[in-house]
């Protein structure tokens, strides 16, 4: 076996010997053809941009100040992800706008739109970095390159394409966080109408009744009951001594007397509002109010407090989150971040001509290694190759049917 495995390598190197002037011809002429084919292939050139996607909606707000520690309301508006920028990329209404602003329908040679995004997306190549590891990574950075025949043309599309996808992204997150905005804007607005009414109920409330401090007031009133008391006590013991000493005609008895009718009114007032001297117009108002009306005035006026109260409480979460929402709305942003700028091509990206010319000049040896074994079996198997052209002859068209 290995005596005729020797013998057979030797009877292809010795044909291949023999032919040596037919490989060297074909060898030759596919070397020239594919020269030449690589001198004559249009150049093309390459721009590229490399760019990070961050979160385009964040506020750093850890650096203190009137904002640090905001109620954390979370309302959406999340930012446009890595992963769908990638798509947007890809969009047809971004590639439409890019081909209708560079006319290359010209370039092209077509104005089929399905034609012209095919093409131009060919001419796109979009790769994304992830981060090492198994399984389905994040995308940490993202390259967008683009190919053309004029190195200006291809610098300003790839620039340009960034720029649009820039605009779109920063419309996008704008967008997310508009909602929430709007929705923040709203409610603040109602709670400020509704604290502003609960604020004027109260002092309308106040005015008319003279109800300013609950806890305070109450212990004036209860101190001025006691006052008054106090001293119709004092006056019942001189009102009564001076009846033993001095008899009922007595003048300074009248005068005492008539000071006792004056605080019992006085008492009256306090514990029931009948009387003179509680009787409130609408510029003046006496704030000792009638004790037996003071539990539904002071639960009324409770009322009308906690409703101010509550609104301020509510105003205190929605205004810190509206400023939020509000720096998020009007600094929003795309969150691309560029770390290679594109440049303008100065030397061609393709064809790569040495790899053309040696593909021309294996593709010709191979071409001559067939043609010498053909035309060898061909002379070593004269029937076989009869029938060989009977076969290629049956499958003409001009013989058919014969």
């Amino acid at each position: 076996m290995s005596n005729e495995r020797k013998v057979d390598i030797i009877d292809v190197a010795t044909t291949l010997a023999l032919r040596k002037k037919t490989i060297a011809i074909i060898v030759l002429t596919a070397t020239i053809l594919g020269t030449v084919l690589a001198f004559i292939w249009p150049k093309t050139y390459r721009s590229e941009v490399s760019f990070v996607v961050t979160d385009g909606n964040s506020i750093n707000l850890s650096g203190g100040g009137l904002l640090n520690g905001l109620a954390d309301i979370k309302m959406g508006g999340g930012s446009i992800s890595a992963e769908q920028v990638l798509v947007l990329l890809r969009s047809t209404e971004i590639q439409d706008r890019l081909i209708e602003e560079f006319n290359l329908d010209e370039v092209y040679g077509t104005d089929i739109p399905e034609a012209l995004r095919k093409m131009f997306d060919g001419s796109i190549e979009i790769e994304d970095i992830r981060e090492g590891g198994i399984g389905f990574n994040s995308i940490i950075a993202l390259k967008l390159a683009y190919l053309g025949d004029e190195p200006e043309r291809v610098f300003n599309v790839v620039k340009r394409y960034y720029e649009v996808v820039d605009s779109t992204v920063q419309k996008l997150n704008k967008k997310n966080v508009e909602d929430g905005y709007l929705l923040i804007k709203n409610r603040l607005e109602q709670n400020l109408a509704d604290m502003e009414a609960a604020e004027d109920s109260l002092v309308a409330f106040q005015s008319k009744y003279g109800i300013l401090e609950v806890e305070e007031q109450a212990a004036a009133q209860i101190g001025a009951i006691a006052e008054v008391r106090t001293e119709l006590v004092k006056l019942d013991i001189q009102i009564n001594y001076l009846q033993d000493v001095l008899g009922e005609n007595s003048s300074k008895l009248t005068d005492l007397r008539t000071q006792k009718r004056a605080l019992e009114r006085r008492y009256n007032n306090l514990i029931k509002g009948s009387g003179e001297g509680l009787e409130t117009t609408g510029s003046q108002f006496d704030i000792f109010q009638p004790v037996e009306q003071m539990p539904a005035l002071y639960v009324e006026y409770l009322r009308r407090y906690r409703e101010v109260m509550v609104q301020e409480e509510i105003y205190k979460v929605l205004y810190p989150q509206y400023e939020q929402q509000k720096l998020s709305f009007e600094e929003a942003t795309s969150g691309l971040m560029v770390i290679d700028n594109a440049v303008m091509p100065t030397y061609k990206y393709g064809p790569k001509r040495a790899y053309i010319m040696i593909a021309a000049f294996v593709f010709g040896f191979i071409l001559a290694f067939l043609k010498i074994y053909f035309d060898k079996w061909k002379e070593d198997n004269p029937q076989d190759y009869k029938r060989y052209q009977q076969f290629t002859s049956a499958l003409s068209f001009r013989n058919a049917d014969h």
